[in-house]
């Protein structure tokens, strides 16, 4: 018996957001689409957001969307400004001027696009993913901190981070110009560990570090995304001398 899934009209859920409005856009521009659907729907990777779980409110943005570099590298300068009109439309903006577009679009084939203005932020590195950010994210804001009981519990970007601290000597803070990080193999420039991880360089001022006895021992990148791991995964305390 075949029937009609109420569910599959509610572009609350993804993958009805790719078939409704995604689709028709690659149909339009003659794509294997259908290809491309299920290459998107098992990464799992062409919307998503940091921070929220349900679909973003239109007239807010204050959400992060990501699209993958694979993505962007493989389609044609009239499917890349559709793509980013589509985020910007989901978070009640409206397009881009051809003329913004088009410096962007220039930008991302050489070592960094960045444009910004009220609203958000555009930002992709050379290999990297391109980030659509709105001016109201928490990422924006600085991560905060707070003793619960015997706890250190540390916040940004509406997520939370906390560990067993009975005698304080854990605490929050953010990176330092030429700062390094304690790792298995000796000691690495914490700005460097952060471009690797592709985090934005507007962006790295605010994400949140664990430090022990004032020297960084972990870079908390599960607060920027649920899918990053902090850094490194097993914390040193024993330090060795300058």
């Amino acid at each position: 018996m075949v029937f009609e899934d109420l569910s599959n009209f509610d572009t609350g859920f993804k993958r009805n957001r790719i078939r409704h409005e995604i689709l028709p856009l690659l149909e339009k521009e003659n794509w294997n689409h259908y290809k491309t659907y299920w290459n998107f729907h098992e990464q799992k990777d062409l919307l998503y957001q940091f921070g929220s779980k349900n679909k973003p409110e239109i007239k807010s943005n204050g959400f992060v969307y990501r699209i993958p570099h694979q993505t962007w590298i493989l389609i044609d300068s009239a499917s890349k400004k559709e793509l980013l009109d589509f985020h910007l439309k989901q978070m009640g903006i409206y397009p881009l001027y051809r003329s913004g577009f088009e410096n962007f679009r220039i930008q991302s084939e050489g070592e960094r696009a960045y444009l910004e203005n009220k609203l958000y932020v555009l930002y992709k590195s050379k290999f990297g993913d391109l980030f659509i950010i709105g001016k109201k994210s928490p990422l924006f804001l600085r991560p905060t901190s707070k003793i619960e009981g015997d706890f250190l519990s540390i916040q940004w970007n509406d997520r939370e981070f906390k560990i067993y601290n009975p005698d304080g000597k854990y605490s929050l803070g953010t990176s330092k110009p030429g700062e390094k990080i304690e790792i298995r193999s000796g000691k690495k420039e914490i700005s460097e560990c952060m471009r690797e991880n592709g985090i934005p360089f507007f962006l790295r001022p605010y994400l949140p570090i664990l430090y022990y006895e004032n020297r960084p021992i972990q870079i908390l990148f599960s607060l920027f995304s649920e899918s990053e791991k902090n850094y490194p995964k097993r914390i040193y305390l024993e330090f060795k001398n300058e």
